[in-house]
């Protein structure tokens, strides 16, 4: 146990450790670390210089469960005296530590060295100030040795027998950390005693600290607090599996029609693009309130369209909309079960955090939908790493946001997530079907499995593989369509379910979407009616329709309605016409009308020397130029316009968030390029090796620059061969190594002598 000022000590090299291990071992470590590979390093030098930089530590710190991170710490804090072995790290922690230190070994961040567990030097620092929850040591305090100090385990407990209880119970709090204390400051009566009586040390007006060496002591022969060997898994809520199936269904219909409905707002209604390209939030409110869903839930319904690919981005003359894309016209045709697995693979690789929307930046500006700012590296590692949670629960388990969270927490004990992200990822999964009444669903456990990292990356046959599982397994879950409604006295209907194609096709032309949901209510006005004969339906037909499908007698006040539009129904003829074409020949306009190719344009004669078309004028005069006819575009005062080159593009996906192309070369790959890569460097320093070592002169500046703290430039053999130049900051010299901080890469390394061709002060030729 250490009591002590930490001994300087040598350390073994990274990189000499990295050269000895085997293929395996260096795939491992390059798939828990991944950073490492990106970009491919150069050679295992040139890897083992990354893995000890304090960038890439720390975020091998942050892949750490609980009783791995606390073992690391543990020898962090013992190497401070004299390196541990594995029985006395043991010993110190209280249990059998050589799983943990085996990982810990494997991930680079320790070296064994004569028996002896050796942490990279960087690890230190990037623990942060109080591993174990320890603090500073007396002498690092300031405080002068002296007796009184209770540094052994009968001096602490001969205090604490004269302690008063706030006193006792102040102590017992920072014994296993944080041992830093806030106080008023009007010092209370249990602190005070404890400065008095040399335990505490006052670090400012508000802070007091217990020393390293006191912790220790209260500690008694454990150096390391009790933590876990297994994730925590509290007793939670078990649903039945038909809740769990019908509210995941549920869920999942009402989001596949949520994102149809507002597919079709915005192609009919477009709205503006943001500067920063998003939405506006008064645009969102707008529609929130139309589709009686909170704000919240409806950004989740746009940025899945948006991922989806069935949201794009138009412009014109007022300015840039977002409207539907040209991937959303055949959309609501496919098959409910494939959409529905596509928007949940969809979902779980995205990087998007669609719950800040409409929150304020650290500047104060609101965050928009759809807009770049929403976007979050961590947010797909975190997506998968709920589910992962939810799946270690039994089958039908509803855990709470606080179980799901301390599960997170023991497997990255150093980046816990915070509680919000985790009750808004949770949210996600329950507005996207992946849980039913707060349990996973087995269309859950098994879109982990088939987006296992690493099964199907780059392999196209079972991506589509895992697709087609997913969906037949969502297709089990899916009631089947209904194909009746209930219609109501108050000129209100009730579709009890998912309506099928035709009922859905009929509720729509003839009625209003009050709202959705399990059961959507419509309601039939005389426009809703008056719509229905403008499609070209007789009364008579409409009635025999609507009875066709409705449960119960049609209400006398809806028959009446239809009767009623219908009397006032066509007495005026009124015609949709994007464009007419007029010319002096009738024959002219005959052979337009016979020509094959301009059927699609809707053109119907309406006096001998004139025609109108459905399409618009631009389109009809770039259709009559397809088919080699003359034709002249004139505006309304009858001048003649220029026709644009080309007609109007259709409007393509934007999907905010998409990934990046798949990055580097395969793990194997790597590795061999690293190895001829270390095989040409030791070419090299073999030939060098051949030649007289630096000048004294060299190391004397070296020496020189160390004692100094100056960065030098120093010019050396490279790893591939030829020279390389590095602004470093020298550490130690000796004869035969010099151990220097890269200055631009923020990484120590250690540089045999013979490789050194000279030392420049920075910024000379």
């Amino acid at each position: 146990m250490p009591g002590h000022a930490p001994t300087a000590g040598s350390s073994p090299d990274l990189a000499e450790a990295v050269r000895t291990w085997d293929d395996a071992r260096l795939e491992h470590l390059l798939r828990r670390r991944p950073d490492l590979a990106t970009p491919p390093p150069s050679s295992l030098t040139a890897l083992a210089s990354r893995a000890g930089a304090r960038a890439s530590v720390s975020r091998a710190l942050a892949s750490l469960d609980a009783p791995t991170l606390t073992t690391l710490e543990s020898v962090v804090v013992l190497a401070e005296s004299r390196a541990p072995t594995q029985a006395q790290l043991d010993s110190a922690v209280g249990r059998d530590t050589s799983a943990q230190t085996a990982e810990l070994t494997a991930l680079a961040l320790l070296l064994p060295e004569a028996g002896r567990l050796v942490p990279v030097p960087t690890l230190r620092e990037c623990l942060g100030p109080h591993p174990l929850g320890l603090g500073p040591r007396l002498a690092e305090l300031g405080v002068p040795p002296a007796e009184g100090w209770p540094t052994t385990p009968r001096a602490v407990r001969s205090a604490l027998a004269k302690a008063p209880e706030p006193a006792r119970r102040m102590l017992d709090a920072l014994t296993w950390g944080p041992p830093v204390g806030t106080v008023s400051h009007d010092v209370p009566p249990g602190a005070r005693w404890l400065l008095d009586n040399h335990v505490l040390v006052r670090m400012s007006a508000t802070e007091l600290v217990l020393p390293r060496e006191v912790a220790l002591a209260a500690r008694g022969d454990r150096l390391a607090p009790h933590v876990p060997l297994a994730p925590p898994l509290p007793e939670a809520p078990v649903r039945s599996r038909e809740m769990v199936l019908a509210e995941s269904a549920r869920a999942g219909e009402q989001l596949l029609e949520q994102i149809e409905a507002l597919v079709g707002t915005w192609r009919s209604r477009p709205v503006p693009v943001l500067r920063s390209g998003g939405v506006g939030v008064r645009e969102l409110r707008q529609l929130a309130s139309s589709f009686q869903l909170p704000t919240a839930e409806l950004a989740l319904v746009v940025e899945l369209a948006g991922a989806s690919g069935l949201l794009g981005q138009r412009t014109d003359a007022d300015g840039s909309w977002w409207t539907a894309s040209e991937e959303a016209v055949e959309w609501p045709d496919l098959d409910l079960a494939g959409r529905w697995a596509d928007l949940l693979l969809v979902w779980v690789g995205w990087a998007r955090t669609p719950w800040l929307a409409g929150t304020r930046t650290e500047r104060g500006v609101l965050r928009a939908a759809l807009e770049p700012d929403l976007q979050r590296h961590w947010a797909p590692v975190l997506r998968r790493r709920v589910l992962q949670a939810l799946a270690a629960w039994r089958q039908d388990a509803a855990p709470s946001a606080e179980q799901v969270r301390a599960h997170l927490g023991w497997h990255t004990a150093k980046a816990v997530p915070p509680l919000p992200a985790v009750q808004a990822l949770l949210a996600e999964a329950a507005a996207l079907g992946l849980t039913g009444a707060g349990a996973l669903t087995p269309a859950g456990r098994l879109l982990l499995e088939v987006t296992e990292p690493g099964r199907a990356k780059g392999e196209t046959d079972l991506v589509a593989d895992g697709a087609r599982l997913l969906a037949a397994e969502l297709a089990e879950t899916i009631p089947p369509a209904v194909q009746e409604m209930i219609v109501q006295g108050d000129l209100t209907a009730v579709v009890p379910g998912r309506p099928e194609p035709g009922l859905r096709s009929l509720v729509e032309l003839v009625a209003d979407v009050e709202s959705r949901g399990p059961g959507m209510t419509v309601r039939f006005s005389a426009d809703s009616v008056r719509r229905a004969l403008d499609s070209g339906l007789a009364a008579e037909d409409l009635l025999e329709q609507l009875r066709a499908v409705s449960v119960t007698p049609l209400p006398q006040p809806l028959e009446y309605l239809v009767h009623d539009v219908a009397r006032s129904h066509g007495a005026v003829r009124v015609g949709a016409a994007g464009a007419y074409l007029r010319a002096e020949d009738p024959a002219a306009l005959g052979r337009v009308l016979a020509h094959p190719e301009l059927t699609h344009l809707g053109l119907h004669t309406i006096a001998p020397t004139v025609l109108v078309a459905r399409a618009d004028a631009r389109d009809v005069a770039h259709a009559l130029a397809a088919a080699g006819l003359a034709g002249v575009l004139e505006g309304p005062d009858g001048t003649a316009l220029t026709l644009p080159a080309t007609a109007a593009s259709p409007v393509r996906a934007v999907r905010p968030g998409a990934p990046p192309a798949e990055p580097g070369e395969p793990v194997p790959a790597v590795i061999a390029a690293m190895r001829a890569g270390e095989q040409r460097a030791h070419e090299l320093l073999r030939a060098r090796a051949e030649q007289p070592g630096p000048p004294a002169d060299t190391l004397e500046a070296l020496r020189v620059a160390a004692s100094r703290g100056a960065d030098v430039e120093l010019v050396m053999a490279g790893a591939q061969g030829g020279v390389q130049s590095r602004v470093v900051r020298p550490l130690t010299v000796d004869a035969g190594r010099i151990r220097v901080l890269d200055v631009r890469r923020d990484a120590e390394i250690t540089v045999a002598a013979h490789r050194i061709a000279s030392v420049r002060p920075v910024g000379t030729g």
